[in-house]
C-alpha cells in the first residue's frame, strides 16, 4: 500500500502547531502497534529511535487491549493517562491507529476535537482521498472538562445518546457562497450559475462520528444576505442552535460584515453556538482578505475558523464535522474497558 508520508507528515505538524506546547508527541502506529509515523514535540526534531521505542513500550500494552476492541469494531475512542503522560488513542481507519501523547498536566477536553478530525484526515490519506492536511482552529470551553483522569485505566470515549438534531443557520452577505455551501455538502454538487436565496431554503444532512457511535442531523437553514431580507430573518433566527458565518475571501466588504452578522444573529439566539467560515479559497489571484484576517476575527469573536471552496470541495465536510463535533463534545462520557 502507497501512503502519501509527505501528506503525513504535512499534517502531523499542523497537528503539533494546534496542540501547542501540552504535546508530547503525536504517532500513527497499525494495528499491532508498530509506529508508521511520528512528529517531536519541536519542529527541528525528528522523532529517534530511542525517543519512538519507548513511547511504543507504553502504548504497546494498552494497544493490545485496544485491537481486541478494534477486532469487534467496538472501541472508536479512548484516553489512559499514567503518571507522566495523558494519551488520547483515535481509531483511523481499517489500518491505524492515531495517538496524542500529552503532559499529565493537560486536559483531554480541548485536545480531543483536534484528535478526531486529525485521525479522520490519516484515514483518508492511507485510502488515497483527495485531503487538506489543514487542521482548522477550533474554539471551545476549556473549563468543560467531562473526561476524568484516571490512572491507568483505560476508558472508551462515547456520547451520551446515539443521535442529535440541531438546527443550523447560515449568515453573511448576500454572494458570499453560502448556498453553493450547503450544496457541496449535502448532495457533492457545485452550481456554477448564481441564483441568490429568496428569503430561506431548509435541506437536512448528517453527520456520522462512527467511532463515537454517533450522528448529528442537522436541519440547515440557509438565508438570504440581502439586507431587504433583514425584517423576516428574526424568524428564521429564532431557535438556531448552530451557525456558520461566511465571508468571501475575494470581497472585503463581506468580511468586515461579519461583526454585523455575529451581533444580528446572538441577538436573537444567544447561546447559539458558531463558526466562521472564509470561502472561494480557489480563487487565489483575486484574495483580498489574508488568512490571518479571518483568524482574528474569528479570535475576536470566540469562534473556530476555518477557509473552505464550495467550488472544489476544499474542507467543506470538515466546516460541518467540526461544528457537528463541537456541538456534541458536551455530551461526552466515558467508560473504562
Amino acid at each position: 500500500m502507497s501512503i502519501d508520508t509527505k501528506k503525513l507528515q504535512a499534517l502531523l505538524q499542523w497537528y503539533k502547531q494546534s496542540i501547542g506546547e501540552n504535546l508530547v508527541t503525536a504517532l500513527i502506529v497499525n494495528r499491532e502497534g508498530l509506529v508508521i509515523d511520528a512528529l517531536s514535540k519541536n519542529a527541528e526534531e525528528s522523532v529517534d529511535e530511542e525517543i519512538v521505542g519507548g513511547v511504543s513500550a507504553l502504548v504497546e500494552p494498552v494497544l493490545t487491549r485496544i485491537t481486541k476492541e478494534f477486532s469487534s469494531g467496538s472501541f472508536g475512542t479512548g484516553t489512559f493517562d499514567t503518571e507522566e503522560y495523558r494519551f488520547i488513542f483515535c481509531e483511523a481507519g481499517p489500518e491505524a491507529v492515531f495517538v496524542t501523547i500529552l503532559k499529565a498536566i493537560a486536559g483531554v477536553d480541548p485536545v480531543f476535537p483536534y484528535a478526531y478530525l486529525t485521525a479522520e484526515k490519516i484515514a483518508r490519506i492511507f485510502d488515497g482521498r483527495t485531503v487538506s492536511p489543514v487542521i482548522p482552529k477550533l474554539i471551545s470551553d476549556s473549563n468543560a472538562e467531562n473526561i476524568e483522569r484516571k490512572i491507568e485505566k483505560l476508558q472508551k470515549v462515547k456520547v451520551q445518546s446515539g443521535e442529535y438534531a440541531f438546527k443550523l443557520i447560515l449568515g453573511g452577505d448576500g454572494a458570499v457562497g453560502k448556498t453553493s455551501l450547503v450544496h457541496r455538502f449535502v448532495e457533492n454538487t457545485f452550481a456554477k450559475d448564481y441564483k441568490s436565496t429568496i428569503g430561506t431554503s431548509i435541506m437536512k444532512k448528517e453527520c456520522n462520528f462512527k467511532e463515537l457511535e454517533s450522528a448529528v442531523r442537522f436541519v440547515i437553514w440557509d438565508l438570504a444576505g440581502q439586507s431587504q431580507f433583514q425584517r423576516v430573518r428574526k424568524s428564521y433566527l429564532a431557535n438556531a442552535e448552530a451557525g456558520i458565518l461566511v465571508y468571501d475571501v475575494t470581497n472585503r466588504k463581506s468580511f468586515e460584515n461579519i461583526k454585523n452578522w455575529h451581533n444580528e444573529i446572538k441577538k436573537v439566539s444567544p447561546n447559539i453556538s458558531l463558526i466562521l467560515v472564509g470561502n472561494k479559497i480557489d480563487l487565489k489571484e483575486d484574495r483580498a482578505v489574508k488568512s490571518q484576517e479571518g483568524n482574528t476575527i474569528a479570535d475576536n469573536l470566540g469562534l473556530s475558523y476555518i477557509e473552505t471552496s464550495a467550488k472544489t470541495g476544499e474542507n467543506i465536510n470538515d466546516a460541518f464535522k467540526m461544528l457537528a463535533l463541537l456541538m456534541i463534545k458536551k455530551y461526552f462520557i466515558t467508560e473504562e474497558v
